[in-house]
């Protein structure tokens, strides 16, 4: 018989988007469905968990007013972030490192990787060609400072893995969050929320203590978020070691004594953080358009990032309809 749990309304504590769903979301998961049918290395399991992802839902969700070209971008970015985080989820140390490496040299030069017999560096490579047009010169540093701190974090991930299997050391808080906040890979589609919208705003300014404050909480949303609405599905898979909720239980600082616990600690921790946002993005220049529509781009964001959570197959939170108005969760 299974453990009922309380889940709470992520969505409902948000901002309101600037607009629901993007209006393209239907065309692009027919021509989504059409590319996973057409990669020559899919067999019938890949194609089937690639199209449960429900990716076009999270481009669209996330870029409710971004045109075509750009959510084909995101979603083969995304792809590719997912394919590296599965080829180093049961990787040793050494195989982790060198996949985060092929990964970076493919979106580096993603010809160069279409003609390579490497069928990891072929595939991230055709992802990463889709991504140059909406990833411009003006955005390029920024997006691959992201993807690089997202690989290295895979391997990290690998590595705090077999320390934990070989030397029994537990994560806590404290040492989880700096590594999470590299692997969520929100840094990488804040990138995409300013090519997106077209935002130029200097380097200096996206220096400015307010906007990296704003941008540390909407990393912090997406972990808090992900960790308390995947763990059904990592659980399934073995892999919650590096999942927020885990970390509450064996962390005696914060005295999690069982899931719901954790759970509830996590909801306050989100709480905390949104109020986090609300407070620097009051303090933004109320005269600087770049950044008022920045902090716009940021809530879309995390917005649909939850809200294609709670509706994808990939995570299944609620086995009903009933159990999703009633926000439970069955383990």
């Amino acid at each position: 018989m299974s453990r009922t749990y309380r889940i709470p309304d992520l969505v409902a504590r948000c901002p309101r988007k600037t607009h629901p769903i993007n209006d393209n979301l239907v065309t692009l998961e027919e021509e989504h469905s059409q590319w996973v049918d057409s990669v020559p290395l899919f067999g019938e399991r890949e194609c089937a968990g690639c199209k449960s992802g429900q990716i076009p839902l999270f481009a669209s969700c996330c870029y409710p007013t971004a045109d075509s070209e750009a959510l084909h971008a995101v979603v083969a970015h995304m792809n590719a972030l997912i394919f590296l985080d599965h080829a180093n989820d049961m990787a040793s140390t050494e195989e982790a490192e060198k996949n985060a490496t092929l990964f970076l040299s493919a979106f580096d030069d993603p010809s160069a990787g279409l003609a390579s017999p490497h069928k990891f560096v072929k595939l991230i490579s055709s992802l990463a060609s889709r991504t140059t047009a909406v990833i411009s010169e003006a955005h390029r540093v920024d997006c691959r400072q992201a993807n690089t701190a997202f690989a290295r974090a895979t391997a990290q991930e690998a590595l705090d893995r077999q320390t934990t299997e070989v030397d029994n050391v537990k994560l806590t808080f404290n040492t989880y969050i700096p590594t999470r906040r590299k692997s969520v890979a929100a840094p990488v589609f804040l990138v995409y929320a300013r090519a997106i919208n077209g935002l130029k705003i200097s380097p200096e300014l996206l220096d400015d203590t307010t906007v990296k404050a704003l941008e540390l909480a909407v990393i912090d949303i997406f972990i808090i978020s992900n960790d308390i609405l995947s763990y059904k599905k990592e659980l399934k898979g073995e892999g919650v070691v590096h999942n927020l909720l885990t970390i509450l239980m064996q962390d005696p600082s914060t005295a999690c004594l069982d899931l719901q616990h954790a759970i509830d600690y996590a909801a306050n921790l989100f709480n905390q953080t949104l109020d986090r946002f609300t407070e620097y993005r009051s303090k933004l220049a109320r005269d600087d358009p770049q950044l008022q529509a920045y902090a716009d781009a940021m809530v879309d964001l995390f917005v649909g990032v939850i809200e294609w959570q709670l509706a994808s197959t990939r995570y299944n939170v609620f086995e009903s309809d009933e159990d999703r108005f009633n926000g439970i969760m069955r383990l």
